[in-house]
């Protein structure tokens, strides 16, 4: 779960969120929902093509949706042996300045490698994450960051990022629960939202933004439409401000 904080947003160094997401015309975001048809999976290739369009090298995903599209729901792996860790940083040796970002408080990804194709691993952790985790991680040399004792603190994170990796601006890519708590939390500074010509009309299908209502902080977030892009196939590219 995502711990609410009230906040100075302007008293935080941080990095520009951007949020890229691929929906269809009725907000659903979970595309293996929409078939296998050739043309169904040329839409679902626009998402990278313009992430590509976008540039940014730090992407940032919760942990469903890094254990589903990314590590194939992979086991957390603990060191044997009795082990005592201090629930300080680690930054380990890395090359380049791309990243993959995993938000997991609980500590329930399973890491192999210290690179997600590629960009260097950076796991967003709690205090109260096993020791023998946290020692797997530094054997292998994935990056880790506390920001919590028992709940992630999404401005806390934010904040060790752009300090310790000098990470200026973040891809924010899901799943709903990650996006609407950023949103809650008033950290998206920029939308991109890739429409596609499909209608999920599913009941359950998670939808762009999912906040919890007991930790919900206002009503409705107001946008501003500052570009649409028509592409190919009829996709549409929306960019939005959020009017907090």
């Amino acid at each position: 779960m995502i711990a609410p904080e009230n906040k100075n947003k302007n008293t935080v160094e941080r990095p520009y969120v951007m949020c890229l997401m691929m929906t269809s015309v009725d907000g659903k975001i979970l595309g293996e929902k929409w078939g296998d048809s050739r043309q169904v999976k040329k839409l679902r290739g626009k998402f990278e093509e313009i992430h590509e369009l976008i540039g940014v090298n730090a992407w940032i995903v919760g942990r469903a949706t890094m254990e589903k599209d990314f590590t194939d729901f992979a086991k957390p792996i603990l060191k044997k042996g009795h082990q005592e860790i201090d629930r300080q940083d680690f930054v380990a040796a890395h090359e380049g300045a791309s990243f993959a970002i995993a938000i997991d408080g609980d500590a329930k990804l399973g890491w192999e490698k210290p690179t997600m194709y590629g960009d260097h691993v950076i796991t967003i952790l709690t205090e109260k994450v096993p020791n023998a985790y946290l020692a797997h991680l530094k054997d292998i040399g994935v990056s880790y960051i506390f920001a919590g004792t028992t709940e992630i603190n999404l401005p806390t994170a934010l904040k060790k990022l752009r300090q310790l990796f000098g990470i200026e601006k973040l891809m924010l890519e899901g799943g709903a629960h990650i996006n609407g708590s950023f949103l809650n939390e008033e950290l998206i500074d920029e939308l991109h939202q890739v429409l596609l010509p499909i209608a999920d009309g599913t009941m359950k299908t998670s939808t762009l933004f999912e906040i919890d209502p007991k930790v919900k902080k206002k009503g409705a977030t107001l946008l501003k439409l500052s570009n649409v892009q028509k592409m190919e196939d009829d996709v549409l590219w929306l960019t939005y401000k959020p009017k907090y």
